[in-house]
This record gives structure tokens, sequence and C-alpha cells, in this order.
């Protein structure tokens, strides 16, 4: 059973959501809840992840694995209390780490704070919840959370939007890649980030480095 990893941060997927973790030259994916990304995108800055320049992180994690499904599923947390929440919140009929994973884009305490308050409305707003599934949480868990209710994790209500760290990461991802075509860092940031101005629509590494040549070949 593993319980904890620590390594290299080595890939941030928004798609998963995951991250692969780079362990003495074995890399994990792990899925992360939509809630920790920005505590992982600002630990990953700017960094050029598959240069291997990616920081160091550690990860409670949560395994799983059923007949089934006999591929392991890894999901990880940055704070041990959250893996223990996520453990309770995955025993909710029709509720499996992959789903619980992409649900909680609000932060424990306030998912917590939801079902022991029967706040059906707050845990239907969850991704991929609904009235008839926040029902179900609230009939398991009510009674079983009150700790976590109390957790001081930043209490995050709002749900976390996603789009800005696509963009971000995307920035980063094609700086990268133009600058190692043979261009400094700094000229590389200049191009992508008039093209990026210039075109708002240019949402994939591709299309953005695409559009950065073409800038190029016009000059």
């Amino acid at each position: 059973m593993i319980t904890h990893l620590r390594g290299r941060l080595a890939r941030m997927d928004l798609a998963g959501p995951l991250v692969e973790l780079d362990v003495h030259g074995i890399r994990f994916e792990i899925l992360v809840p939509i809630v920790l990304w920005p505590e992982l995108a600002e630990l990953a800055g700017e960094a050029d992840l598959s240069a291997g320049e990616g920081p160091e992180l550690g990860l409670h994690i949560f395994y799983h694995v059923n007949a089934n499904n006999p591929l392991p599923v890894l999901v990880g947390f940055l704070r041990r209390a959250e893996r223990d929440f996520f453990r309770k919140f995955t025993t909710v009929e029709g509720i499996g780490p992959a789903k619980a994973v992409k649900a909680m884009n609000v932060s424990v305490s306030t998912i917590a704070r939801a079902i022991e308050q029967e706040d059906r409305a707050t845990l239907a707003r969850l991704p991929g919840i609904g009235p008839r599934s926040a029902d179900k949480i609230i009939a398991t868990l009510r009674g079983k959370v009150v700790a976590e209710a109390a957790l001081q994790d930043g209490g995050v209500e709002r749900p976390v939007e996603t789009a800005a760290f696509e963009e971000r990461r995307l920035i980063a991802d094609a700086v990268e890649a133009i600058a190692g075509l043979g261009y400094s860092r700094a000229e590389a940031r200049k191009w992508v980030e008039a093209a990026a101005a210039e075109d708002p629509s240019l949402d994939s590494l591709d299309a953005m480095l695409v559009a950065v040549l073409r800038r190029l070949d016009a000059r």
C-alpha cells in the first residue's frame, strides 16, 4: 500500500486532473482534486517541468484498486486530513475516486460543513454531483465529518476556476518550446505573449507554436 510519495513534479494536466511525480527515476501518475490546483500551480511557477526543473513535492496518497478495475489509481493530497476526508467521500454509493477528484472544486471544510448542515444545494452544485447524489452524501456521511468541517484549510467556498491556470501553463510550455529552438527565453516569452494577446482563441500548445512561428516568418 502506498501512503505517501515525495519526488520531483514532472507534469501537470488539468484534464485529469493529474500530476506526474518523478520518484528516483520512476514516474507515478497521480490524480489530484481541482481545489488543490492553485497551490500546485504556484509551486510549479514557470518551471519547465519536462526538462526536469520541477520542484520537489510530497503527496499523501489514497490508493485504490478493485476486482473490476485492477489497475491501481493513486490520488494525491497536500495534507493528510484531505486524504482522510476523501476516503470517506468515496464510500458514498456512486462516487468513485475519479468522480470525487473532479467534484472537489472547493475546500474539504466547505464540503464537510455542507454535509453536517445538510446543505443539499451546496453539495448539488459540485461538479458531477446533482441533487440525488447530494442526498446520498448527506445520508451516508452526516455526523462522520465533524472534524473535517472544522479544518483550517482556507475555507475555499468559491469553485476553483481552471481557465487561468490552463492559460498560464500553456504560455509557459510554449515559451520553453520556442526557447528549445535556440531563441532566448526572453524573446520567446515576448513572442508567445504577443501571439496570445493577438488571438485569445489559441488553446493548445501546437496552435500557439504555429502562431508564433508564423509571426517570426513574417518579420
